[in-house]
């Protein structure tokens, strides 16, 4: 128990440590080698194994064939840094100034256990696959704001909405596959909103993004936006500020950073390995969290979009409340337009 706690809190100030010191980075570098070395790596596997840590490392069907530069292209998450921040306010020109509505306030004392799929049954859906694709920061807006709209309208508005519509159309500070910002995804589906999954299907997993859909692929499908409300859109910097808008509405788009040994997770409560090498940001669905008895760690639920030959079927725990490569801190979300 003393080890693997010992290894948890130098990787903790290590990752907590790069990610803030990670500004104006776009992107890790990718080096020749990057582009002839598997990212799945056995002798990495053994290692994190043997180290006594709360969760499994194993071979995931996902990246069987994909090298350590195909894995760093995937993370397409980019910092909200000064130049985007002036983006964002040269994007609200015109429009109305924010309202000043805060989040909802939450309770004194957060349950030990909530899973939204649990709280808000067929709310939640299915894991789906960003491909070869930095696409990362669409999927975690568009997955998000999905399930906050069959919450907000007790199911009356259930539907998938599409990444690509983020990837391909959204060009106001972000880059489709060359990645993107999770804040400004959120303020573009305030004015621009997205189109369904069925409308408009998600085909840039090859790392080619199409136009920008005027028609849906689906003729009997009404070509029809869905928004985020204008100027709902939040950050969240702390775990009770995460806890607090996944209690009251639902899922929120959250951010991480990626190193070696998270490509190799099978199962349990995730904390950065030793000698592991980063591969850049991450932009996951952050749906819960819980306790884990067995290792005393307190953890977030969160699904992936690296399909379901990943991890626990495309979903994965973290360690919360240390901000364990950034969990904990750059969420966002707004609320369903309904």
């Amino acid at each position: 128990m003393k080890l693997w706690f010992s290894l948890v809190l130098v990787a903790t100030v290590l990752c907590v440590h790069w990610v803030q010191g990670r500004v104006n980075d776009v992107r890790v570098e990718i080096t020749e080698q990057d582009e002839q070395t598997p990212i799945l790596d056995d002798a990495l596997i053994q290692r994190i194994n043997s180290q006594d840590l709360p969760w499994t490392a194993g071979r995931n069907r996902r990246f069987e064939r994909i090298s350590v530069a195909d894995a760093k292209r995937m993370m397409g998450t980019r910092p909200m840094d000064t130049e985007a921040r002036q983006k964002l306010e040269k994007m609200r020109i015109g429009r109305p100034k924010p309202s000043t509505q805060k989040s909802k306030k939450g309770p004194v004392k957060f349950p030990v256990n909530f899973d939204s799929k649990t709280q808000w049954p067929g709310c939640v859906h299915a894991v789906l696959d960003q491909g070869q694709c930095g696409s990362c920061w669409a999927f975690g807006a568009t997955e998000a704001l999905s399930d906050r709209f069959c919450i907000a309208s007790n199911g009356t508005v259930n539907v998938v909405l599409s990444p690509e519509s983020l990837v391909s159309c959204d060009w106001e500070g972000n880059f489709g596959c060359d990645g993107g910002i999770p804040q400004l995804a959120w303020e573009y589906m305030e004015w621009a909103g997205v189109l369904t999954l069925t409308c408009f299907p998600y085909t840039a997993g090859d790392g080619n993004a199409p136009p920008c859909a005027t028609s849906c692929e689906n003729q009997n499908e009404p070509y029809k936006s869905y928004y985020a409300k204008e100027f709902s859109t939040h950050e969240y910097w702390t775990a009770w500020e995460i806890q607090n808008a996944i209690y009251n509405d639902g899922p929120v788009e959250g951010t991480l950073e990626v190193y070696s040994d998270f490509i190799q997770y099978t199962s349990g409560v995730y904390v950065l390995a030793s000698n592991a090498t980063d591969l850049g940001g991450h932009a996951i669905k952050m749906t819960g969290w819980g306790h884990d008895t067995k290792s005393g760690l307190d953890y977030w639920i969160v699904q992936n979009s690296w399909g379901t030959d990943w991890g626990m079927n495309g979903m994965f725990w973290i360690q919360r409340g240390v901000d364990m490569c950034g969990i904990d801190s750059g969420a966002t979300a707004g609320y369903a337009s309904v």
